[in-house]
């Protein structure tokens, strides 16, 4: 093929605009998906189209010309960058060129050796694949038609017409085959079968009357049926892309594919069989083994490999080891970088070499990159990319450049509302000010701005009551145990019954009598303190509390009833539901509406304005803080120990404190200069961290190193988040103004865009947050796609790297070349 083709060639950006990454952190296009997410996150399980769907053998690509390779190419989470996602288009339309065929990967080298033209030094040909097949995740947020369009569709028609020219001819045309991902699934697959699924109307065939087929691509023909597939592949090979969600898959998919090798498998008999393909490629959409941890026995995926007959050879006790007479590739995208455990390569020189076998994560179609540092260190991988090193300078820079964080969301608008609301709720409302006092009476405004704005709006949250008593404390000591069970039993409820439906009749019907037994415990108390209740009222504040809780209550408890209905359902196609099955549904609606009422008849004493105002302050506080400890502990520290989830629970104290605290410390104490000059400081000291620690010594490339960092990132963290609050707090209290809210919003903005930005870059040195960090970095750079080669012998993997994506393949003499990763086979 001819280096370049067609007349559109190599546009400038001043003929095309290239879309960045999606904003992950609460951007536009993740709040506008919320509803789908919710409908997935719901209903999933019941919205399943697999159930219709006929899955055929592909049969297409099952010879080869006697005597050469075989040729396809492999992508996974794409549609993201448009930048990146075009680089990666234009390579798997293209022909690539080594040095030679025994070339060596240069992750390490400053000279990269794939070239887009067969020149001087360039003698061995990696032709273009005979097939894309894409691993999951084909756009972002959300793979619907709108997103495919502009992210995925878009870019490589662009980058069709910069290789062949704006027209589409048959012999430039691929098939192009997928598995759905969760960003998929979002959409009910409907973009999905829209991008991949076999057309009903001719693709590039003007018919009278009718329109061209949605989504297509200008380089590639659709032809699957399924959410699955199965491709025949030359030389005994199959390949095999399953639709596993969540780890699982659904029956009629387990009998299509144990069926491939054992006919007599049917619908009604889908065990699983111990013949499968002898030489097999498998694609998920979740790796098995990620971040150098171990699968776990009771994972689904591994329910799922054992159902098909395949070993899971990527647990523990399998330690990567294969049956000597098979050998298997197990491939997924979802993690976006790219690691290689086991198989082989003429560099690899560890224990962790096979022959026969390789799990490999190749994620990096064109999403963001997810920082590849992060290491439990339980099973070394064979190959990395990018490297530690690169991954910690590109990463922890970006985290740690405020307007970066600043673009990718609205994380600076939570945090702007957060600093407005605790200055609002300590200034203006007589219920939530009397708490504590911060701010002296006489500078509020009722007291000095006469008819003003704020003084009316004080005088409308202005309120008289009793003594303050201490009473009520034992009736907020019980809201909050309830909250808390109610949250517990909610959480447990499925996996409770489903035990117990395992169990047998017994075990079933004594669960339900605890668990009525436990929720009437759980409210009996409302009785007492119905009749044996203060006889003063409460202070407001504490009042509104109260009412928010036993508002959260009631909702717990109808979450609580869905999961429950949830395990009828799923009941019903085994047993029969009779009416003592719906005895927990009822008493957990009845105890939801018992809840409010008494909420709001016991504690709603106070004007509806008071009530709301002191909710909203409750509201905000309770998620920051608790939200805050929350996220760090489970999202944070999901690959740690318990020990390590105390640690990051703390942790996220420490960044709730400081998003708090911070702000409304300069806004109530600080003169307009200190506010300044505070706030230019951290941001100067913030950003030469992030210059300090990107630094060539401060590189690393082990998990010891990294730690260090962290330790010294860590304790950076605290010396200037702990300086910061003792300048901004040293002062005497001001005025209250409207220019003291307006000090709270842009403060509280711009702040908590540098503390995200330094919780998630400390977070990430002791392997948290991976994939906020790497959403929050938004980072197009160390992209790959994989170009396989089939021979008789072996299955030869080239993963081609994309350092730093470009917008015009067009200039440099030849084009710019690119890296070779890695180069690794498996074969009998």
């Amino acid at each position: 093929m001819a280096m370049f083709q067609g007349k559109g060639l190599g546009r400038s950006r001043s003929d095309r605009s290239f879309k960045g990454p999606v904003a992950w952190l609460f951007g536009r296009q993740l709040i506008a998906g919320l509803k789908w997410i919710a409908i997935y996150a719901f209903f999933g399980d019941k919205l399943d189209s697999r159930d219709w769907m006929r899955a055929e053998i592909n049969d297409r690509h099952g010879e080869a010309p006697e005597g050469e390779a075989f040729w396809f190419d492999y992508l996974a989470d794409s549609g993201d960058g448009q930048c990146a996602t075009y680089n990666i288009a234009y390579l798997c339309m293209h022909d690539l060129w080594l040095p030679n065929e025994n070339s060596a990967p240069d992750l390490n080298k400053e000279t990269k050796t794939v070239s887009l033209a067969d020149d001087t030094g360039n003698a061995f040909k990696l032709p273009r694949g005979e097939f894309l097949f894409v691993g999951g995740d084909t756009a972002y947020h959300i793979a619907d038609y709108t997103t495919l369009a502009e992210r995925f569709q878009r870019p490589f028609n662009w980058a069709y017409e910069d290789i062949f020219g704006p027209e589409v001819t048959p012999e430039a045309r691929r098939p192009i085959y997928g598995i759905p991902g969760n960003h998929d699934y979002y959409d009910a697959l409907d973009g999905f079968n829209r991008q991949f699924r076999k057309p009903f109307n001719l693709e590039n065939v003007d018919e009278v009357g009718s329109t061209q087929p949605q989504l297509k691509l200008k380089g590639f023909e659709r032809t699957q049926e399924a959410s699955y597939v199965a491709l025949k592949l030359p030389y005994g090979w199959w390949f095999w892309g399953l639709d596993a969600q969540g780890g699982s898959i659904d029956r009629r998919q387990a009998t299509f594919f144990s069926s491939i090798c054992n006919p007599q498998i049917s619908e009604a008999k889908a065990e699983s069989v111990p013949r499968v393909p002898d030489k097999l490629i498998v694609a998920t959409p979740e790796p098995a083994i990620k971040f150098g941890k171990w699968a776990k026995e009771d994972e689904k995926i591994v329910e799922t490999f054992e159902k098909l007959g395949l070993e899971p050879s990527f647990l523990k006790s399998k330690g990567g080891r294969l049956s000597p007479t098979q050998c298997r590739l197990d491939i997924s995208g979802d993690i976006h970088h790219y690691a290689r455990y086991w198989g082989q390569n003429a560099a690899d020189h560890s224990e962790n070499t096979r022959s026969n076998y390789a799990s490999v994560v190749a994620g990096g179609g064109g999403a963001f990159l997810h920082p590849s540092h992060t290491d439990v260190e339980e099973v070394a991988e064979n190959q990395l990319y990018p490297s530690r090193r690169d991954s910690h300078r590109l990463i922890t820079k970006r985290l740690l450049m405020p307007w970066n964080i600043f673009q990718g969301g609205y994380i600076w608008l939570a945090g702007a509302i957060i600093a407005l609301m605790t200055y609002f709720a300590a200034a203006i409302p007589e219920s939530s000010w009397s708490i504590f006092k911060l701010i002296p009476d006489e500078l509020r405004p009722l007291q000095n701005n006469g008819d003003s704005l704020l003084s009316r709006i004080q005088g409308a949250l202005t309120i008289e009551w009793g003594s303050l008593t201490y009473e009520y404390y034992w009736d907020l000591g019980y809201a909050i145990v309830l909250v808390a069970l109610l949250v517990a039993s909610a959480v447990r409820t499925k996996g409770f019954f489903e035990a117990a439906m395992e169990s047998g009749p017994g075990a079933w019907i004594r669960c339900h009598y605890q668990f009525i037994g436990f929720h009437l415990a759980l409210f009996a108390p409302i009785g007492f303190f119905i009749y044996w209740g203060p006889d003063v009222d409460p202070h407001p504040f504490l009042a509104s509390l109260l009412v928010f809780l036993f508002l959260v209550a009631s909702l717990v408890s109808l979450v609580a009833s869905r999961r429950y209905s949830n395990v009828l359902f799923e009941r019903a196609k085994s047993h029969r539901v009779i009416q003592w099955d719906y005895t927990p549904l009822w008493i957990l609606m009845l105890f939801a509406v018992v809840s409010i009422c008494y909420g709001l008849w016991h504690y709603g004493m106070y004007p509806v304005s008071v009530v709301l105002s002191d909710t909203l302050t409750a509201l905000i506080l309770l998620l920051t803080l608790g939200g805050l400890i929350l996220f760090a502990a489970v999202v944070g520290g999901s690959l740690q120990d318990k020990v390590g989830k105390w640690r990051f629970a703390a942790l996220g104290g420490w960044h709730a404190v400081l998003q708090i605290g911070v702000p409304f410390l300069l806004v109530v104490y600080s003169s307009w200069t200190t506010i300044l000059m505070v706030v230019g400081g951290v941001l100067l000291v913030t950003l030469l961290t992030a210059w300090i620690m990107t630094q060539p010594p401060m590189g690393n490339e082990s998990l010891l190193d990294q730690e260090k960092l962290g330790r010294w990132l860590l304790l950076l963290w605290l010396i200037v988040g702990a300086s910061v609050m003792v300048v901004a707090g040293w002062g005497s209290a001001v005025e209250v103004s409207w220019g003291r809210l307006a000090a709270a919003f842009l403060v509280g903005g711009i702040l908590s865009c540098v503390w995200f930005g330094w919780y998630l870059a400390v977070a990430l040195a002791f392997n948290g947050h991976n994939n906020e960090a790497g959403g929050g970095a938004r980072s197009e750079n160390y992209r790959h796609f994989i170009r396989f080669r089939l021979t008789p012998e072996k299955l030869t993997g080239y993963v081609i790297g994309i350092d730093q994506p470009v917008e015009s393949f067009q200039g440099e003499k030849g084009g710019p070349k690119f890296r070779l990763v890695d180069v690794f086979t498996i074969g009998l």
